[in-house]
């Protein structure tokens, strides 16, 4: 989708620089309404069609065009209003996935640090977990079952 230059302005306008500890430079914090996901949203107009998107796919969209299949647009700052184009990465749509909760490690490992290769699907669903982080839950667990009276 092709960002109108119209709307690439508007979204710097209506936006305010904050200080950052996580990304080069400043947040560029988007003063737009953010949807219930957190993430500043705006809206227009082409053709007579109404067009909603997330602003920093927007940011990102009229920079790069369109991210590649499989992968999605990353703010390293976690700051989900900020549309600075300089805190943004790709990252494959799993490692996004994964990353909850303001919660970040290092890329193609488990918070604990074991490689993705030991991810396996819970009770046949999408989630996922670290097969050896679940065993070790799982001894811990039992240990304290075995230990109560």
């Amino acid at each position: 989708m092709q960002i109108p230059q119209r709307v690439y302005d508007r979204l710097q306008a209506k936006a305010h620089r904050e200080p950052c500890t996580k990304a080069p430079g400043d947040c560029l914090i988007s003063d737009y309404s953010a949807g219930s996901h957190g993430y500043a949203q705006i809206g227009w107009t082409e053709e007579g069609k109404s067009i909603v998107t997330v602003a920093h796919l927007a940011i990102w969209r009229y920079h790069n065009g369109e991210p590649p299949e499989g992968q999605t647009v990353d703010h390293i700052c976690r700051r989900k209003k900020c549309i600075e184009p300089r805190h943004f990465r790709l990252i494959p749509n799993f490692e996004n996935a994964r990353r909850t909760n303001g919660r970040d490690w290092p890329m193609g490992q488990c918070v604990n640090g074991h490689g993705n290769e030991h991810l396996r699907s819970i009770n046949g669903g999408r989630k996922l977990a670290c097969s050896i982080c679940k065993s070790d839950w799982n001894r811990r667990y039992n240990q304290k079952r075995r230990a109560k009276p």
